[in-house]
């Protein structure tokens, strides 16, 4: 194969057109002519006999219709939110992120996404962990922290341990 014949087969390659390929190859090459290559005939599919067909064992599943509901418990979740004021007053607010974690698992519990169960699975000293982490970068960035990113972190963290149950 000629420099000349590379050059052209390099520009159909690159998505140029025949025609074109060969009139900037004859700028650079101007005895060139183009060989084309003869397409390969299609091979023809062969026969095969129809396979018997085959039974899966599926069960159907109903589609999904998007609501959930919180079932009621025997305490109820008010009982569980005056206990957790009750552990926030006697603690002067310490015991404000355990306080938020007994509500969380508690309405968890309860609630149900298209008949499937949820699980809260964090921690009260989780909680307190991303509150400190909060407080004292916001002290540090003058309240800039708190403005774009604080804020976020608390709901961020209760949202990355809610789980299937």
């Amino acid at each position: 194969m000629t420099s000349a014949q590379q050059y052209y087969d390099g520009l159909v390659q690159q998505g140029h057109d025949a025609a074109m390929a060969l009139s900037y190859t004859q700028q650079h090459y101007p005895d060139f002519t183009a060989v084309m290559p003869v397409p390969e005939p299609m091979p023809q599919p062969m026969a095969v006999a129809p396979a018997a067909p085959v039974v899966a064992n599926v069960t159907p599943v109903a589609p999904s219709t998007g609501g959930w509901a919180i079932q009621t418990a025997s305490f109820g979740l008010f009982f569980t939110k005056i206990l957790a004021f009750l552990l926030t007053a006697i603690t002067v607010g310490f015991g404000y992120p355990w306080a938020k974690t007994m509500v969380f698992s508690k309405w968890a519990r309860n609630v149900r996404i298209d008949g499937r169960p949820i699980r809260y699975t964090g921690t009260g000293m989780g909680l307190f962990g991303v509150w400190v982490k909060v407080f004292l970068l916001t002290i540090i960035t003058i309240g800039i922290y708190y403005l774009f990113w604080g804020k976020k972190a608390v709901p961020k963290y209760v949202d990355a341990h809610l789980e299937w149950a």
